[in-house]
């Protein structure tokens, strides 16, 4: 979220962004243990502690056994232990410094051994900047013994008129461009649609459902509602802060799941759909994407979610509502812009009353929220305006 609310952002000031998907191949394997304690104690860990993990690491063999025969025993001297909780740990530490390694003004975001590194292309001059940072990034690899995967290694141009004409380099090999990746399980295309992303899982969803009809002759109310939120729901939902739809069709396309899955339940199939759900005690996914939305932006205002790493919203000093103050709503032209999460928040956080906003946790906002729109249409009818502030999704 922090990437698209940075991307869309400089998008709306046209040009495009560039970004390359970094493999470290078998990261976790070729950490050597010296160089990382080295890093330990520049970090200042109490020397006991330092000691501490020097034992987990130190004195473990390995060998290989192959049709019966065995390996004579050799000592590992990289690679931390997978499957512990410290080791994820450990290579963090280990590779918290690469982003110093670049220039001041670089933009790189790690997830484990995931790493993307972009840049807002406008001039030549950018595209050249972006290839020096990815030269600094080999660089570093190469004195921390961190081999990059080059052949997996991929570039992806973002924008409304991608320009394909510079290509970006790692040792002299030339990478590979494309025009959609998928990102820690969602699916970028070169204009930030998701349109792809969404089919995806939509047939995901329906293949589970016929998973569901498949292996059950008749569902009771209580097991459609746990296997359906179980296997069928959560595909349409990871992430969706990210990809959320503001056009009518995908709306609709994915409301269409739950359509087709809540006619499963064989009383109930005759019902209208809003009739359907409001007997499950089921809400729209329409509904639910909304109420998504308004707990990440209550963790995020509230600190829950590291502000470091969340999106920028920009607070009004002159309007106050109780002891808060209420988000600004951007001025933008593209859709792009206006439907990120950022922005497209905007309104329906600011038509919260105080008591919601307010909340001191987590689970008493849900409820207060909930409370708050219990009546409204929009819980049971995916058509349904949100608050009475306009119909910010159906576009």
């Amino acid at each position: 979220m922090k990437v698209l609310d940075d991307w869309t952002e400089k998008l709306e000031n046209g040009g495009r962004i560039d970004v390359l998907y970094t493999d470290l191949e078998k990261a976790f394997d070729r950490v050597p243990h010296k160089r990382l304690l080295r890093k330990l104690k520049r970090y200042n860990l109490h020397p006991d502690l330092i000691d501490w993990i020097k034992a987990f690491l130190s004195d473990r063999k390995q060998r290989v056994h192959l049709n019966g025969i065995y390996s004579s025993w050799a000592s590992v001297l990289s690679g931390i232990p997978q499957g512990s909780i410290l080791g994820p740990l450990l290579f963090i530490i280990y590779i918290n410094d690469l982003p110093d390694s670049l220039n001041v003004d670089s933009n790189i975001f790690l997830y484990a051994d995931d790493a993307k590194l972009y840049r807002h292309i406008s001039t030549s001059q950018d595209s050249s900047s972006l290839q020096d940072d990815i030269n600094k990034l080999a660089n570093w690899t190469n004195e921390w013994l961190i081999k990059l995967n080059i052949k997996k290694c991929k570039v992806v141009s973002y924008g409304r008129n991608v320009d394909h004409s510079y290509s970006y380099h790692i040792n002299n090999v030339e990478l590979e461009k494309l025009d959609s990746i998928i990102d820690l399980g969602v699916h970028f295309d070169s204009q930030l649609k998701f349109d792809d992303h969404m089919d995806e899982k939509i047939n995901k969803a329906y293949s589970f459902l016929g998973i569901i009809k498949r292996n059950f002759t008749y569902l009771s109310m209580d097991a459609f509602i746990t296997l359906y939120k179980s296997l069928v729901r959560p595909h349409l939902e990871y992430a969706v802060q990210a990809w959320s739809p503001y056009l009518i069709a995908y709306i609709k396309k994915i409301e269409k799941v739950q359509m087709r899955a809540t006619k499963q339940i064989t009383c109930i199939k005759h019902l209208s759909y809003e009739e359907r759900l409001k007997y499950l005690r089921l809400p729209t996914l329409h509904y639910r994407r909304i109420r998504g939305d308004m707990i990440m932006v209550f963790k995020t205002v509230t600190g829950i979610i590291d502000s470091t790493v969340s999106c920028n919203f920009t607070i009004s000093h002159s309007v106050t509502r109780g002891n808060r103050y209420k988000l600004v709503q951007k001025h933008v032209h593209y859709n792009l812009t206006k439907f990120s999460f950022a922005n497209r928040i905007v309104p329906i956080w600011n038509s919260l009353p105080d008591y919601v906003v307010s909340a001191r946790s987590v689970s008493v906002f849900e409820k207060r929220l909930d409370s708050f729109w219990r009546n409204q249409d929009c819980v049971y009818n995916w058509k349904a305006d949100v608050t009475g502030i306009g119909n910010r999704s159906l576009v």
